[in-house]
């Protein structure tokens, strides 16, 4: 399984860039590195199931976003229940990758909204962390490009790696077992030259 991860970083600056009026365009260098943590996590109690869905991601170099929902469903008809969730920002250094992707979130406290057929309503804060470690192949891709806007000319490259990670995931002190996900490191420079 491969698949082409272009840090979602690049796209803004590019446009930021392209926007600007020429007379005030200096050259562009920008570079940084971006981690990423989805899992899913599932239990089962009589005839409903609950998916825990989290995710962790840079939305910039100084702030991770941390997202947790809940959304649990009819087994036999599908039909959703209920579902809450939230997200908070935090620091980058809440989420680890190592070379290995041995993962871990630490301890991060997200506030959740509770929604159904009447509206959302703020339920509660939880606190939530996970420790995963790759259960498939380390996957490595690279990506460059160039483009221009008649006037500047703009290239980047991309390096990312990437697994699949499996492990644990707690929410409030209770371990959910059975946590499957993917981690993904990616690094990035995009530059340009204006004429």
């Amino acid at each position: 399984m491969r698949r082409m991860l272009i840090p979602v970083a690049i796209v803004p600056i590019l446009l930021l860039a392209i926007a600007a009026p020429v007379a005030a365009a200096p050259p562009l260098k920008e570079s940084g590195t971006q981690q990423s943590l989805f899992s899913v996590s599932t239990s089962c109690v009589g005839s409903f199931c609950t998916d825990t869905v989290l995710e962790a991601f840079n939305i910039d170099p100084d702030t991770l976003l941390v997202c947790v929902n809940r959304y649990t469903y009819s087994i036999r008809t599908g039909q959703l229940r209920s579902q809450e969730g939230g997200c908070t920002e935090t620091s980058p250094d809440a989420l680890t990758i190592s070379e290995s992707f041995d993962v871990t979130l630490a301890e991060t406290t997200v506030i959740f909204e509770e929604c159904n057929r009447r509206g959302c309503t703020v339920t509660d804060s939880v606190t939530v962390s996970a420790d995963d470690s790759a259960v498939s192949p380390i996957f490595s891709e690279t990506s460059r490009g160039t483009f221009t806007d008649g006037t500047c000319t703009f290239r980047f490259r991309s390096e990312s790696m990437f697994a699949d990670v499996a492990g644990t995931m707690t929410i409030d002190g209770m371990v959910l077992e059975q946590q499957f996900g993917q981690a993904s490191i990616s690094s990035f420079t995009v530059t340009s030259r204006c004429a």
